[in-house]
C-alpha cells in the first residue's frame, strides 16, 4: 500500500473526529449548516477512503464510512452538550453516497485519461474505425 495515498484519508478522518466529538458544537452562520458539514465531511471521507484503499469493494468502503458515521453519532449522544440526530445521520449517508459518486467519476476520468475506456460507445467507435481501416 502506498502510505501517501492514506494520508488524506487520515487527515479527513481526524478532522471529522475532532469536530464531531468536541464538547461544544461548531458555531452556525445559517440554519442547517451542520447538515452541510456532515454531508461534505463524509463525502470527503468516502472519496479519500476510495483513494487510500482502491482494492476494497464498494460495499465495504460504504459500510466502513457509514459505521464511522454511526459511531460518531453515538459518541455525540454520550457528550453532555451534544445530541445525536437522525437528520445528521441522513446527511452523513448522503455524503457517503456523494463521495462514492465523485470517486467513481474520478476513476472513470482517470481511465479515460490514460487511454483505458469503460465507455461502450467509445468501444463501438474503436471497432468501427478498425473495421473500416481494414481492406
Amino acid at each position: 500500500m502506498n502510505y501517501l495515498r492514506a494520508l488524506p484519508f487520515i487527515v479527513v478522518l481526524a478532522v471529522i473526529l475532532f469536530s464531531g466529538l468536541r464538547p461544544e458544537p461548531v458555531p452556525q452562520v445559517f440554519d442547517q449548516q451542520d447538515k452541510l458539514h456532515h454531508m461534505l465531511g463524509f463525502a470527503a471521507l468516502m472519496f479519500t477512503l476510495r483513494l487510500a484503499f482502491p482494492q476494497w469493494r464498494v460495499f465495504w468502503a460504504i459500510g466502513a464510512s457509514l459505521a464511522a458515521a454511526l459511531l460518531i453519532e453515538v459518541g455525540q449522544s454520550l457528550l453532555p452538550n451534544r445530541q445525536a440526530s437522525p437528520g445528521d445521520m441522513l446527511a452523513n449517508t448522503l455524503g457517503v453516497l456523494l463521495g462514492w459518486g465523485c470517486s467513481h467519476l474520478a476513476h472513470l476520468w482517470y481511465l479515460r485519461r490514460i487511454g483505458i475506456t469503460t465507455d461502450r460507445e467509445a468501444d463501438d467507435a474503436v471497432e468501427r474505425i478498425e473495421s473500416s481501416a481494414r481492406p
